[in-house]
């Protein structure tokens, strides 16, 4: 493999331009975008200086300049660009989740294996410094034997694109969408599977927004193999920005871990305001708040909620000189528990979750 590697990035959205924002921190070279419409596309190429850009995802895929894709598109559109990366030999990052169902997770898992592409989940709480740091806590004993944790994924609402409202275009709402984060972590932490749900959904809030069976608000109670239990609480509503916790409870210890408004540890007071203007960062991220009052000002948001690390990961295995720590066998068993989540909430009991 060549020293300098280039990526193509399908889409440009907020997680698209978080993405590139992060190549760019690491000097890689982003190749190519490829966007639904040419005015997200030209911009997204102004923005970081891309000469090439394009409306067909497949022609970013089999270009033969570029050596690795970087998968931001939506959720319905996943397995097909998988897939195409897989026919292509490309290595591909994926943004999570790996697809809409684990039926379609279970052939990208392993059409991917057969034809020995290197592939990364892109689960970015998995290289968030908070979180490394508190799994390397875990793993050295400072908590003790781990016998319980709670995991909060909530914020106000996916407003920055319609698409995240439709259950037929997600497989589902808030729970695919935010806890399908919390659900890897909290198996990451334990470093235990998740063996039985039970889970409550509703719409509380956005029933306006909601189509198609979406959820703004699931609960669930997490059984792990080892015989540790886990709470998390997953919502669309509640407003305030994104609020991302961990609590960590073992015999010989306790952790509590914010990944979002305290992360940072910067916390101001402003009369009029600062930054863009609320409506138009609000167009752009799911978590923002206005600036005036009291505010958490993150010091730097690709870094801190770990994009960056992400996506230089993904290249270190695009270069040989790693392995995927965030595999799409995480992305699968992720997808698993939110399908035994839905399954639970609809049948109203605990569910077994599929291995």
């Amino acid at each position: 493999m060549k020293n300098q590697i280039k990526v193509g990035i399908i889409g440009t959205g907020f997680m698209g331009k978080a993405h590139a924002e992060g190549y760019q921190l690491f000097n890689i070279e982003i190749g190519m975008f490829a966007s639904q419409t040419e005015a997200k596309a030209k911009a997204a190429a102004e923005q970081f200086g891309v000469e090439r850009w394009t409306l067909d995802w497949l022609e970013l895929i089999n270009d033969p300049e570029i050596d690795c894709v970087d998968i931001t598109a939506p959720n319905h559109l996943h397995y097909d660009m998988a897939m195409a990366c897989i026919h292509a030999g490309k290595p591909f990052l994926i943004e999570k989740p790996l697809a809409r169902n684990t039926v379609e997770a279970e052939e990208i898992v392993r059409k991917a294996k057969e034809k020995n592409i290197i592939a990364v989940y892109a689960e970015n709480m998995r290289f968030k410094p908070a979180l490394m740091r508190t799994k390397e806590l875990v793993d050295q004993g400072a908590f003790g034997r781990i016998m319980m944790l709670r995991s909060n994924e909530i914020h106000n609402g996916p407003f920055h694109s319609p698409w995240f409202w439709d259950a037929k275009l997600t497989g589902g709402g808030a729970a695919i969408d935010m806890g399908i984060h919390g659900v890897n972590t909290l198996e990451w932490i334990m470093g235990s599977k998740i063996k039985r749900v039970y889970a409550e959904t509703e719409v509380l809030k956005w029933k306006d927004y909601c189509k198609n069976g979406a959820e703004d608000t699931a609960i669930a109670v997490l059984r792990f193999e080892n015989g540790g239990l886990a709470e998390i609480v997953i919502s669309w509503a509640v407003s305030g920005g994104m609020d991302v916790r961990l609590e960590v409870f073992g015999d010989q210890g306790t952790g509590y871990v914010s990944t979002t408004h305290e992360a940072g540890g910067l916390r101001i007071y402003s009369n009029k305001g600062y930054g863009k203007s609320y409506e138009e960062e609000a167009s752009l991220k799911p978590h923002v708040v206005p600036t005036k009052g009291w505010s958490f000002p993150a010091p730097k948001d690709v870094i801190q909620q770990g994009h960056a690390f992400e996506v230089k990961h993904f290249i270190d295995c695009v270069q040989g000189t790693a392995q995927p720590s965030s595999t799409l066998e995480d992305g699968f068993r992720a997808l698993a528990v939110v399908e035994a989540m839905y399954q639970s909430a609809q049948t109203g009991a605990a569910v077994q979750v599929k291995s």
